[in-house]
């Protein structure tokens, strides 16, 4: 190899290289191909025609590279910088020496330069037709445009424009060296002819517009079986050059002997799309766990509360110490009118528009309103019905609720407690009629909001007493937070992403990744593809907010029927903070099939599963939320098979706020030699006045397939809400060896036994309101059910209008 070699000053975008290194070559060789996606060619000083240029191929002195449309060639040139060339380009590459030059004739480029592996006095430069940018050691994207836009260009008249991702480019225009300009990072300048213009900065989101027109929509070039292939010492080279490449803030994942990749940005580039490195997550609550002994800091508590170590029989979630709120003495006259006396604690914090904020709080729901005020029919005659609310207040005075609940409602028979408590004008518990009080137990609300401007924002939590100012009701807190959220891709402002490529957006094979969420899609905007969203292959995935989160008024749609999104192999955290699959649409119509009134949006189409587990094991908050949105589904929601392993933290599957989930599949939930925990909650529940539609089972166990539920049913129906299943509550399959374990304590001492199914009938609901036909357990030889006590019910019906049928009788 020619000394030149090693005078090469290149390095590659740590979102846009991945580094395959081959075997020394001959003299003339300058760099190699690594990445090649559609087609192109190169012009060899000794060919008399271009040549198709392949994966893996040498690029040697003066070759002239030339690109097809919706292309996209990468070359790695001596280790120490990558030339990515998008479509319509052409180029070619020279050595002198101490001196690289790229000559871009046409189209755009972007060049990654390693300053830390430069020798002293090497430079490398981009020559346009009528412009010079010198590398100092940096990333920067150049792109010339002739007036007629041939490919080759000829002699059009040119126009450069460079744009600096990170370090300094030093531009001039060709004729005029004594005018030249230094390009920082965020930063753009164009060359007009022999003109040089003024440095303009650039927004980020311009930047990672930018970049992502540069990432391909395959991770390599060639096969697996190309890394395969190489020695033991290659591959150790390969990764020690990408460890050495990377920048410093971009974290890679390890897999053994295989490739350290950096964070992969998704596969094409529409509006808006976030590169890695991102924008840390970022806390924005002080204290939100309390650990003080009186109100913390950044707290602002209007009436009555304190700072508790226990309450009851109730501990801090984390740590020590839990916020308490109540309506107790203490509480305040509401200026709104909507209580009699109310409480609010509150904190401010800066936002800035269009930024998206992961909000979470563990909280526990008390009153001494429950149960004497609140009759067997869940009704309350006296009026008292105590209310909570958690709500996020924007810079403009936009209030977006998060989570309320109300005495009526809240509570079933087993969550009462006689322990005396006294805190903050809470007092309850004892042997008396009306001293025992009711709890939620702690829950856990998360949810994903979008500054609708740039100010200061405010986190409340209310608690409220309507009807009354003797029986107090209060707020236990703990684990607040506000996280800044940014996605790998984020389509606001009427953005919309189109893509008609069948490969999935978003594609991992091996090591491990950390984002926050792979796309997020604001109101106005909508997102269509014609593949997955994403697939991973033996990589461990950390994902904490979602998958997928379509905010209302935005749309996504897949036209693929392949599982949108499906992981094989590998151990993942993915929407643990909020879920996996977070839908939410806008407005209501009367629907005519059920008289309620439903949500008319469809957040989500696509045509296979949601989500499809291969041997792997994940674990999640909840793997589907809607919120006043529609969803059609033609295959299973949640498919797990190989092996997989899936604990959710709550609910799996959840609908609320008038949200409809028809589904045609053979089953909602299809287990298939898997295993699946659900470690607080039920498997779906419905509630808000929602429907579900299930044409097929609502879940399917086959071939030693295991599913345990802890404090929840496995059918959830709450707040007139309707639940319809035509096939089987519950179906077993294949070699048999399958188990249903439920523990939960809804029904008290014994469950209404409707069609052989225990039944807890809550706040209202009679038998009346369940209908469940013959073979409500199918196959029931295949598997078994096991029950934690006489009290466990399969299936939860609360209030006089929710209303269950389970196939026909």
């Amino acid at each position: 190899m020619k000394p030149s070699w090693y005078r090469v000053v290149v390095a590659g975008m740590a979102v846009l290289m991945f580094p395959f290194l081959g075997s020394a070559q001959a003299a003339p060789e300058v760099g190699v191909v690594t990445t090649l996606q559609g087609e192109a060619t190169v012009a060899r000083v000794a060919s008399t025609a271009p040549l198709p240029l392949k994966f893996r191929d040498s690029i040697f002195e003066k070759d002239r590279i030339n690109t097809g449309e919706k292309s996209i060639v990468k070359v790695l040139m001596g280790g120490r910088a990558i030339v990515t060339v998008r479509e319509l380009s052409v180029l070619t590459i020279t050595e002198e020496v101490g001196r690289t030059v790229v000559n871009l004739e046409s189209g755009k480029i972007a060049v990654g330069v390693a300053k830390q592996r430069m020798k002293p006095g090497e430079t490398l430069e981009v020559h346009t037709p009528n412009a010079v940018a010198a590398v100092r050691g940096t990333v920067f994207v150049v792109e010339v445009t002739r007036q007629g836009a041939q490919v080759g260009g000829g002699n059009l008249p040119a126009s450069t424009q460079v744009s600096t991702i990170q370090g300094t480019v030093q531009v001039g225009a060709v004729g005029n060296p004594a005018n030249t300009a230094l390009v920082n990072a965020l930063q753009s300048v164009g060359v007009q002819g022999a003109n040089l213009l003024q440095v303009q900065n650039m927004t980020q989101q311009q930047m990672n517009q930018l970049v992502g027109t540069f990432v391909a929509n395959k991770q390599f070039g060639g096969s697996q079986a190309a890394w395969a292939g190489m020695s033991e010492q290659q591959k150790k080279q390969s990764v020690a050059l990408a460890a050495a490449l990377l920048p410093e803030n971009v974290k890679t994942g390890t897999n053994g002997n295989d490739l350290n990749l950096p964070l992969i940005v998704p596969k094409t580039g529409p509006p808006g799309p976030l590169t890695q490195p991102i924008e840390p997550t970022t806390e924005k609550i002080i204290n939100g766990g309390f650990e003080t002994a009186i109100f913390p800091p950044g707290w602002n508590l209007d009436g009555a509360g304190r700072v508790v170590g226990s309450f009851g029989q109730f501990t801090a979630p984390n740590g020590q110490f839990m916020g308490f709120i109540s309506t107790g003495p203490g509480s305040l006259p509401d200026p709104s009118g909507r209580f009699v006396q109310s409480t609010t604690l509150s904190q401010p914090f800066q936002v800035t528009a269009g930024t998206l904020y992961t909000v979470k709080a563990t909280y526990n729901f008390v009153s001494n309103e429950y149960p004497f005020w609140v009759n067997a029919a869940g009704d309350n005659p006296f009026k008292f019905n105590d209310t909570t609310d958690i709500r996020i207040k924007g810079p403009g005075g936009q209030t977006t609720q998060l989570s309320q609940l109300q005495v009526s409602g809240a509570f079933t028979p087993a969550q009462v407690s006689n322990q005396i408590v006294s805190v903050a004008g809470f007092s309850a518990g004892g042997d008396c009629p009306t001293c025992g009080w009711g709890y939620t137990g702690f829950k856990v609300v998360s949810f994903s909001w979008l500054a609708p401007s740039s100010g200061e924002a405010s986190l409340l939590f209310e608690i409220g007493d309507v009807g009354d100012a003797n029986f107090a009701s209060g707020l236990l807190l703990d684990d607040v937070s506000v996280l800044q959220d940014p996605p790998l891709f984020l389509l606001q402002g009427g953005k919309n992403l189109v893509r008609t490529s069948t490969d999935p957006l978003v594609q991992f094979t091996g090591g491990s990744a950390t984002f926050d969420s792979v796309l997020v899609v604001a109101p106005g905007s909508t997102a269509s593809l014609a593949g997955p969203l994403l697939h991973a292959t033996d990589t461990n995935l950390t994902v904490p907010t979602s998958l997928l989160t379509v905010l209302a008024g935005g749309s996504f749609a897949s036209s693929t029927t392949e599982p949108l999104v499906s992981v094989k192999g590998g151990t993942h955290a993915l929407g643990t903070d909020v879920a996996m699959f977070d839908l939410a649409g806008s407005g209501t119509g009367l629907d005519a099939d059920t008289g309620l009134m439903l949500a008319t949006t469809t957040a989500l189409k696509t045509g296979g599963s949601l989500f499809e587990s291969d041997g792997a094991t994940v674990k999640t908050n909840q793997v589907v939320r809607l919120d006043q949105a529609l969803l059609e589904a033609s295959a299973p929601l949640l498919h797990l098979k190989n092996g997989s392993q899936l604990t959710s933290a709550a609910d799996a599957i959840t609908l609320g706020g008038q949200s409809r989930l028809t589904s045609t599949a053979a089953s909602l939930v299809a287990l298939n030699a898997s295993r699946m925990l659900v470690s607080m909650g039920s498997l779906v529940n419905v509630s808000g006045g929602s429907v579900l539609n299930v044409a097929g089972n609502l879940v399917s166990l086959s071939n030693g397939s295991a599913l345990s539920l802890f404090n929840g049913s496995l059918l959830s129906v709450s707040g007139g809400s309707l639940a319809n299943i035509g096939g089987s509550l519950l179906s077993f399959g294949g070699s048999g060896g399958n188990l249903l374990s439920i523990s939960n304590n809804f029904c008290g001492s014994s469950c209404a036994m409707i069609g052989g199914v225990p039944v807890a009938l809550l706040n209202g609901a009679t038998a009346a309101n369940v209908s469940i036909g013959s073979g409500a357990i199918q196959n029931a030889n295949l598997g078994s059910v096991k029950l934690g006590t006489p009290g466990t019910a399969l299936i939860t019906v609360s209030g006089p209008a929710s209303k269950v049928t389970i196939g026909k009788k």
